[in-house]
């Protein structure tokens, strides 16, 4: 089943590419921000998390890698892919000292640093080839994500559910107003406002039971 598809269920709403509200542009960016309230929420509750939703790059030619979300490790090897330096964060304006055997700041093979200078992660001394690639793993979200879609790049399926369920609480947000705004049927504005708080509640719920540790209840 597509996302649309899980979104219609949970709400009771149409979905089309005009003439609705949500409309399937407007539904495919409420999953897109949903894909980035799960990640952030998991992450801050749960730091632990982490990983799971990051994917590693791997530059050889000084280009940079495009940061896109909190950093997991930045790496780089020393002539070999087996052998790893851990790189810590120096400033930005410290790069060229950084190159300068003759400076404090200098970085080495075996003591290199990384910055981030206009959205893209890069180390000293620079990535090569050669076996001297940067290895960055970071957090990635999907942003090719569309409601015709049924899964989530880089993303664990247990959380995948929480992505629609957000959508569907956007979207009965959106038809909230719609209504509002055009004095509508107070029943059915009501119906809708019960299924939002419903959602809403089912929601926190479900991110704060996957922050807790295994065996744990809101009980205990």
């Amino acid at each position: 089943m597509d996302f649309e598809a899980q979104v219609e269920s949970l709400t009771g709403l149409t979905i089309s590419s005009s003439g609705t509200t949500p409309t399937q542009a407007e539904l495919t960016q409420f999953l897109s921000d949903g894909v980035c309230d799960v990640i952030n929420k998991m992450i801050d509750l749960k730091p632990e998390e982490l990983h799971k939703f990051s994917t590693t790059t791997h530059d050889a030619s000084n280009s940079g890698i495009i940061y896109t979300g909190r950093i997991l490790s930045v790496m780089r090897e020393h002539d070999s892919t087996s052998i790893l330096r851990s790189c810590d964060p120096i400033n930005a304006s410290d790069r060229y000292d950084a190159t300068d055997n003759t400076s404090l700041k200098f970085r080495s093979k075996t003591n290199p640093g990384y910055y981030i200078l206009n959205q893209k992660i890069f180390t000293v001394p620079v990535s090569a080839g050669s076996d001297n690639d940067a290895v960055v793993t970071q957090v990635t979200y999907d942003t090719g994500l569309a409601y015709t879609d049924s899964s989530i790049d880089n993303f664990p399926t247990e959380y995948e559910y929480l992505v629609p369920m957000y959508a569907a609480i956007k979207s009965l947000e959106a038809k909230m107003a719609e209504y509002t705004i055009d004095e509508e049927d107070i029943e059915l504005v009501q119906a809708i406002a019960f299924n939002l708080n419903s959602l809403k509640q089912q929601y926190e719920s479900e991110i704060m039971g996957k922050a807790q540790p295994k065996g744990q209840t809101n009980e205990g």
